[in-house]
């Protein structure tokens, strides 16, 4: 939890700890018992990294930035998985109900469901996979240094 640093009507200054979310709040004051409000700081000092060292966001040097931060990609994340379990679930439940069907036949249509692929639409499928496979074969080696075909 953040420590802040609180000004009173009576003139004592001090340092108080609350919640990201009620930095906003006054604290009581230790000297009179009156509501203090928050200062605001006069300078800011920190370490901000210049290397990157991953795809993940950097270390800014300010402890509750960075805890902020790390909840919110953590927040978001978990978010995300819970999408793509759903949509798994969604998927075996379908191909239980449908037995035969092959996987590389389903397609989601926009409301979110799954249907089967018309032969037409399916033959479509397939060759878009193929497009895409060669794309990534052929930026995998321009990445590698290859000289692409």
């Amino acid at each position: 939890m953040p420590t802040y640093r609180y000004q009173c009507e009576c003139g004592v200054q001090f340092e108080g700890r609350n919640p990201i979310a009620k930095h906003t709040e006054p604290k009581v004051c230790p000297e009179c018992g009156e509501k203090a409000n928050r200062m605001l700081p006069e300078g800011i000092e920190g370490h901000f990294n210049k290397e990157v060292d991953g795809p993940g966001p950097q270390n800014t040097g300010i402890h509750g930035l960075d805890t902020h931060i790390d909840r919110v990609i953590g927040q978001s994340a978990q978010q995300g998985m819970a999408v793509i379990e759903a949509r798994q679930k969604a998927k075996r439940e379908f191909l239980r109900d449908n037995p035969g069907v092959d996987p590389r036949q389903l397609a989601r249509v926009p409301d979110g469901s799954l249907a089967i692929n018309r032969p037409e639409e399916q033959s479509f499928a397939e060759r878009a996979n193929r497009i895409n496979s060669r794309a990534m074969a052929t930026f995998r080696k321009k990445r590698e240094g290859e000289p692409a075909q």
